[in-house]
């Protein structure tokens, strides 16, 4: 006997916050990171297609300028990536002090 489960139930398995049972808003935090994110892809790819039509010289030459490009491209991502997601939920607090 097989179980059938709603689509419904399983994204709210992912999605549940205590005390409440609704499916899961897609923020503004999200949207903007996932945005961000294919702007970034996009951008590696036509990098990585310019590379390809521009610096045309032998297959070992254009395989290491693709790696150039594809290393270069996530490495920006990365550090995108640790910057936006610090803002988020910073580890340190500020502390206001009594006159403020």
């Amino acid at each position: 006997m097989r179980l059938k489960i709603p689509i419904p139930v399983i994204f709210l398995a992912f999605s549940l916050k205590p005390n409440k049972r609704r499916l899961c808003k897609i923020d503004i935090w999200n949207m903007a990171f996932l945005i961000t994110s294919l702007i970034f892809a996009v951008i590696g790819v036509i990098a990585s297609l310019c590379t390809r039509i521009c610096c045309n010289r032998g297959p070992s030459a254009n395989l290491l300028h693709l790696t150039l490009v594809i290393t270069a491209t996530v490495c920006c991502w990365m550090m995108w990536a640790i910057v936006y997601l610090a803002q988020m939920k910073p580890l340190i607090v500020p502390i206001l002090s009594e006159g403020e």
